[in-house]
């Protein structure tokens, strides 16, 4: 579908904001960024932001959800695809929320560590919407566990390996974000723990996250051998890949007849 020169620009505007709001959003916390500073961010007026967002809460709806849209397609794409097994489906959906979760890191760690105090609070309806969308994805995934039940997966519910399944990538993506060699990390961690206080007078302590879920991956062993199905994106280095191979290798031995 063909779409104007404006529409095109306001496309464009409008990303800019969003892309200067995450960045303030990523050093000063929801509840420490104003408008003014995303305007200064953008370099657009204030009148301009307001053009396209009513809100500072908008603007992070429309952050979030954007997000959770392209996660969702993605996942969506794959689960979708006629050529491969159920198992390489799985697989597929594992790879691309790691690299997902890389590729958006500033956006998924403030989402994270932020969301029962904004989603909860401050804009109950987001919360909503994302619990929506991640029961969508538990489908997804319990569509694929069906598809394969005759010759692939052991006869368990299929709803409750899809649980299991969604819980445990999304653990092995935020771990990801926190491995060595991850650009930028440790200093935007150090930043993150500077943050001005939200207004439930808590601080977000990011050492405390990194090691909780770091602990649900540790036990990893680095000699062991690759399965040769390692993914070439640049987003996902050797380390990572080995780990997502091994973690699913385990996974599949729980799981396959």
């Amino acid at each position: 579908m063909n779409i104007s020169r404006k529409e095109r620009d306001d496309q464009r505007r409008r990303d800019e904001i969003l892309d200067a709001a995450l960045s303030i959003f990523a050093t000063q916390g929801f509840h420490g960024t104003t408008m003014a500073q995303i305007s200064q961010e953008a370099q657009y007026p204030l009148g301009t932001i307001y053009k396209y967002f009513s809100s500072k809460k908008q603007i992070y709806h429309d952050l979030v959800m954007e997000r959770v849209h392209q996660l969702g397609q993605i996942l969506l794409s794959i689960s979708n695809r006629k050529d491969i097994s159920a198992k390489e489906k799985l697989k597929a959906s594992l790879f691309a929320k790691t690299k997902f979760y890389k590729s958006n890191s500033d956006f998924i760690r403030i989402y994270i560590s932020e969301r029962s105090n904004i989603d909860a609070v401050v804009i109950p309806k987001l919360n909503e919407k994302v619990n929506r969308m991640h029961e969508k994805m538990i489908t997804l995934f319990q569509k694929i566990f069906e598809q394969g039940m005759d010759d692939e997966f052991k006869p368990y519910p299929p709803k409750e390996m899809a649980i299991l399944f969604t819980e445990l990538a999304h653990s092995i993506a935020w771990s990801s974000l926190f491995q060595n060699g991850n650009n930028g990390n440790e200093k935007q961690l150090g930043e993150a723990k500077n943050r001005p206080k939200n207004e439930n007078n808590t601080q977000i302590d990011y050492a405390d996250i990194e090691n909780a879920v770091s602990t649900n991956i540790n036990a990893a062993s680095t000699d062991i051998e690759d399965t040769g199905n390692n993914s070439s994106d640049d987003d996902i280095n050797d380390e990572t890949n080995q780990r997502l191979n091994m973690i699913f290798d385990m996974f599949m031995n729980g799981v396959s007849r």
